[in-house]
């Protein structure tokens, strides 16, 4: 492969990308890690601004949306629709471990504080949930590859709130946090809302 050839397959790649809110178009939405590397290596070879804004827009609707967990960590397998706001709950280690290596690439030339503070919540939340306790007594560990998307038997269940439980837990300060978190009295999804 010549750089001029892999450059080419990406702007070929551009066609695949959602222009409104990244990842491929349609749904379900896959985070695709790999696809865009090559999109933000093209960048990086180019300078062209469109590989940049198709990497970037790919991860700022990561970041922010229902796909990221907001209170734990991590992100989810894959949105279940076109906007990221509702993913399929199971966390996989493989996906987390991509999606912090592409979004520490992209962190070297953008500096964006959404994805310093996604990296560092995506890797507390690897090592506090996907960590076994050491196996050896020197210390080594190892990790597990999947959290499920079941909870007690409910997809989800772990992941979704309702206003009233907010407003319990909160208190004074559920007002603020519902408006950042988009939760509404009906919620956003069954009832529920999936925080983004």
């Amino acid at each position: 492969l010549t750089p001029d050839g892999m450059d080419e397959a990406a702007a070929m790649a551009l066609r695949l990308v959602d222009p409104l809110r990244g990842g491929t178009a349609g749904a379900p939405k896959f985070p695709q890690p790999v696809f865009f590397r090559l999109l933000w290596r093209a960048h990086r070879r180019t300078r062209a601004a469109m590989f940049r804004e198709a990497v970037t827009l790919t991860l700022d609707n990561l970041c922010t949306g229902g796909i990221y967990d907001h209170l734990g960590g991590g992100f989810a397998r894959y949105s279940t629709d076109v906007a990221w706001l509702v993913p399929h709950f199971e966390k996989m280690l493989y996906d987390n471990a991509q999606l912090v290596e592409l979004l520490s690439e992209v962190f070297l030339h953008q500096r964006s504080p959404l994805y310093e503070q996604r990296i560092r919540e995506t890797i507390a939340w690897a090592m506090a949930e996907m960590r076994v306790e050491p196996l050896e007594p020197d210390g080594t560990f190892a990790f597990a590859s999947a959290l499920d998307a079941d909870s007690e038997g409910v997809e989800g269940k772990y992941y979704v709130w309702g206003a009233a439980e907010i407003d319990q837990v909160l208190g004074v300060q559920a007002a603020p946090f519902k408006a950042a978190y988009d939760v509404a009295p009906d919620g956003n999804w069954e009832g529920h809302s999936i925080l983004n």
